[in-house]
């Protein structure tokens, strides 16, 4: 602080007295009220400015990486103690900074109950009668008939069972020639000189993928059930389930295409590097949503350049939402570009960071946010049409005041802090966080994609890293029939299970799309090839 600060605060102090005394006198003066309100406005400038500085310098403190010149400087510690006392006279005297004038958010509406399937669980009924002493009438003694039930159901567990299903191919052969033995054919196998068979497989993909259970977990879980698997079989079983789900990659991408909006993110994820190589690849993994819930694909890459979703996204013509990923930038250029999205979720999060490093003056642009995502509660229920219609009557003006308000705190000039990165993240992806305003069937954020990655990050958490860059490949070919299963509500275990049937029985590879999880397949469906 400056000594231009301090003698403010000793000009503030002695306004003060002195107005106490007036007051006290019953005296008034006009012009002195006047300068201890310009006087009291610099104070609150002041108080909002030592905020500003000392989030920026719990911020910078909290980075593990960072260069020389953002250690923090001498006598900072004592500024934050000048600027903790400000901020307690001014709340203290009823001066701190009041909320900008934003209009109070809705209530969250209360959220819908789960639709249950227990009403489709196996009901095995066991009567339950009294002895034949206990049923006499007490008045007459005569047997009493029964003439109705009361049911009452008891949710019963059974634990996995493991066993051998044998199928015993005859074999016939001619007595006269005794030449030319014929053996009747049996279900072929997704793995041939394996013993797996397509449910064991479908519940180790399902365990691995949506429970994030490793493999050696899985195989502890068998040994349980007097089922002792190595756990290098397992991996071979699920690397040939992923070879298998390879095959459809291709089909869900032109899938993926086919939409009029392709939200994507990515989530880091760790591979081994090849044979001879120590360490880790700190690759990514890549999820694409199409029209908010549709189509979803994954794709695993070993870095994070901009290429890879270029790749996939190439000829595109739709709408693409994205957080600032610059790597993706080269897609909206030349002729006929898709049109850019933004998410205001990843906007919005960086006030939310500022404010919890102590900087109050992200307090208007988080409210003015709650308002407008309230908003979007509501226009979640209507038709594209009549959405656009809500948000031009009651989120643009929001918008505006969002604007404005994030102006105002670009004029201060800091960039470092936690609020300069958010307000200069906001300046720069300005135009692709306002497209919701212009389509209705645009979301306000790419916060959908963020929810399906979190079984990535319990899959990191739990596995540490996948084991190569081509594991990491089937991992993403797995997860995209899985999430596409868990998109539409439908059972990834039954899907897997009917998949691998299929490819076993010898699906032509002209009819793969026919496979995919959108086509619900069934076990009451033929397993003939089309």
């Amino acid at each position: 602080m400056t000594g231009k600060d301090t003698e403010l605060l000793a000009q503030v102090e002695e306004l003060r007295r002195t107005l106490k005394a007036r007051v006290q006198e019953g005296g008034g003066d006009a012009e002195l009220l006047q300068q201890a309100s310009a006087a009291l406005e610099q104070l609150q400038t002041l108080t909002q400015t030592l905020d500003g500085q000392l989030a920026t310098m719990r911020y910078l403190a909290s980075q593990r990486y960072r260069p020389k010149s953002e250690k923090v400087p001498a006598g900072q510690m004592a500024l934050d103690l000048l600027g903790f006392l400000v901020q307690q006279r001014a709340e203290t005297e009823g001066e701190a900074d009041e909320p900008a004038a934003v209009p109070p958010p809705s209530p969250k509406p209360t959220r819908k109950k789960r639709k249950g399937a227990l009403h489709l669980l196996e009901v095995r009924p066991v009567e339950r009668t009294l002895p034949e002493d206990e049923r006499r009438c007490k008045c007459c003694g005569k047997p009493m008939p029964a003439f109705d039930f009361e049911a009452k159901r008891h949710l019963v567990y059974e634990p996995a069972k493991l066993y051998f299903l044998e199928e015993r191919l005859a074999k016939y052969a001619c007595r006269t020639c005794e030449e030319g033995v014929v053996t009747a054919k049996g279900t072929p196998k997704l793995i041939e000189g394996s013993n797996a068979s397509s449910s064991l497989l479908a519940q180790l993909v399902t365990t691995k993928l949506l429970d994030a259970t490793p493999v050696e977990r899985f195989g502890k879980q068998l040994s349980r059930h007097g089922a002792d698997i190595a756990s290098s079989t397992l991996h071979d079983w699920y690397n040939k389930c992923g070879e298998t789900a390879l095959l459809l990659q291709p089909a869900t991408r032109l899938q993926l295409l086919d939409s009029e909006l392709i939200s994507f993110d990515d989530t880091p994820l760790l591979a081994m590097r090849a044979h001879g190589n120590s360490g880790t690849v700190r690759g990514r993994l890549w999820l694409y949503i199409s029209d908010v819930g549709r189509t979803a694909y994954c794709e695993y890459t070993p870095d994070w350049k901009g290429k890879h979703p270029v790749a996939v996204l190439s000829g595109y013509s739709g709408s693409i939402q994205s957080d600032g990923y610059g790597g993706a930038l080269s897609l909206f250029r030349g002729p006929s570009p898709p049109t850019r999205v933004g998410c205001n979720d990843h906007a919005r999060r960086k006030f939310v960071d500022a404010l919890k490093q102590g900087d109050r003056r992200a307090e208007p642009v988080i409210a003015i946010y709650a308002g407008l995502y309230a908003i979007e509660r509501e226009a979640h229920r209507l038709s594209p049409s009549d959405r656009l219609e809500l948000r031009a009557e009651k989120s643009a003006p929001l918008w505006q005041q969002l604007r404005t308000e994030v102006d105002r705190l670009s004029a201060l000039g800091e960039r470092k802090g936690p609020l300069g990165k958010g307000v200069i993240y906001f300046q720069r992806q300005h135009d692709a966080l306002a497209a919701f305003l212009k389509d209705g069937h645009l979301p306000i954020s790419n916060i959908h994609v963020e929810r399906q990655l979190r079984v990535v990050g319990l899959f990191r958490k739990n596995s540490l890293f996948v084991g190569s860059v081509e594991a990491g490949k089937r991992y993403a070919a797995l997860l995209t029939l899985a999430l596409n299963c868990m998109l539409r509500d439908e059972n990834p275990y039954a899907y897997f299970q009917c998949l691998f049937d299929r490819i076993a029985h010898g699906w032509p590879h002209s009819a793969i799309a026919d496979l995919l999880p959108q086509f619900r397949l069934g076990p009451e469906q033929p397993l003939e090839q089309p």
